[in-house]
C-alpha cells in the first residue's frame, strides 16, 4: 500500500467499523489490514502504461471496492472512489468499465469536476465468499455518505451536497 493512501485507509476502516455496528456479529464486514492486504490480494498497485501487469483484486467476486490516486498536479492531494459490483457483475467487469477507456495512455486516470486523478491502486472487499453480497449497496451507499467529508471522492454519485444541507 501506497504510504500517501494509510491515511485514508484508516478513514475506510473506520466506516467499515461503523457500517458493522448495524450488523450481527456473524455479518460483519472485514477491515483491511495495510500490512497484509496486498499478500491477501484485497489490493493491487496499478502499473501504469501496461495494461497486463497488474490483475483486479477479487475479480470473479461481488462486492464493494476501492480505487485510490493523486491529484495529477497536485500530487499531496489524495482522491477516492467507492463502488460496488452486485447482481451479475463480477468486480472485474467494474473495474474494466473504469480502467479500459486509459489502457493506451500513460496513465490510469479518473477525473471528478475539473480535477483529474492518476490512480495508484485497487483495493477490494469480497462479499461473495461469505455470503453478504446483499450488502453490497448498503456499504457503497453508508461509506460515500459517511466519508464524503473525510476523503475527497471521486464519485459523482453521492459526492453533490444535497439541496438543504
Amino acid at each position: 500500500m501506497n504510504p500517501r493512501h494509510l491515511e485514508n485507509l484508516r478513514e475506510l476502516n473506520e466506516g467499515i467499523v461503523a457500517f458493522n455496528r448495524y450488523l450481527s456479529p456473524s455479518s460483519q464486514i472485514p477491515t483491511f489490514d495495510s500490512e497484509t492486504m496486498v499478500r491477501d490480494l484485497q489490493c493491487t498497485e496499478i502499473v501504469h502504461g501496461d495494461w497486463n501487469a497488474f490483475t483486479f483484486p477479487n475479480s470473479e467476486k461481488r462486492g464493494v471496492y476501492f480505487l485510490l490516486g493523486h491529484e495529477r498536479t497536485m500530487e499531496e492531494k489524495n482522491g477516492f472512489y467507492i463502488g460496488k459490483s452486485s447482481f451479475e457483475s463480477a468486480m472485474g467487469h467494474r473495474l474494466y468499465t473504469h480502467l479500459h477507456p486509459h489502457r493506451s495512455q500513460t496513465h490510469f486516470t479518473m477525473g471528478y469536476g475539473s480535477e483529474v486523478y492518476v490512480l495508484d491502486c485497487i483495493a477490494s472487499i469480497d462479499l461473495d465468499t461469505p455470503g453478504l453480497v446483499f450488502l453490497a449497496s448498503a456499504l457503497e451507499e453508508f461509506l460515500i455518505v459517511n466519508l464524503r467529508s473525510k476523503l475527497t471522492l471521486m464519485n459523482g454519485t453521492g459526492n453533490v451536497a444535497r439541496m438543504g444541507t
